[in-house]
């Protein structure tokens, strides 16, 4: 029997379900005959209907054996480096580093640890600017006139208070 789903030949013709896809057998349309087509997914037949032709193999995933899934453990633990006192923060960007451009850390931790940095470097930009736009307004004289009047206002909402 071939199954209507799949279109692979079962060995076993009393089987309820297809060992490949887990398709039911017994819902009415187990007996039903392929043609070319009552199959949308898959064409098993040549055009003329009259030979089997079976499905193509899907190949085995290639598995890199460094690629081992990462954790909750080892990303908490990555996280926690960043809570040690006084250094954490160095120790943690050293290891990003390292996890970024190691040959022994899996792809999903090394793409992790890139874009980690490459938004640190950013963060970094964005303060900059941040800080050199500040630094210009604190020349201004504008500025300079606003802070007065907003510090000689708070300073007389002090003194009624006293």
């Amino acid at each position: 029997m071939i199954c209507n789903t799949c279109g692979r030949y079962k060995q076993n013709e009393e089987a309820n379900f297809c060992e490949y896809c887990g398709t039911s057998f017994r819902d009415g349309n187990a007996n039903e005959i392929k043609t070319p087509g009552n199959n949308p997914t898959y064409q098993n037949y040549t055009t003329d209907g009259s030979s089997f032709t079976p499905p193509p193999r899907q190949e085995a995933l290639n598995v890199n054996p460094k690629e081992k899934t990462v954790t909750f453990l080892d990303w908490l633990g990555t996280y926690l480096i960043m809570f040690i006192p006084i250094v954490g923060g160095i120790v943690f960007l050293i290891m990003l580093f390292i996890w970024s451009f190691g040959n022994s850390v899996s792809d999903s931790k090394k793409n992790w640890a890139r874009a980690t940095l490459i938004f640190y470097l950013i963060m970094i930009v964005l303060i900059i600017i941040f800080m050199i736009i500040s630094l210009g307004m604190i020349d201004n004289p504008l500025f300079n006139n606003m802070m007065d009047i907003e510090s000689n206002e708070l300073y007389n909402l002090l003194k009624e208070y006293r």
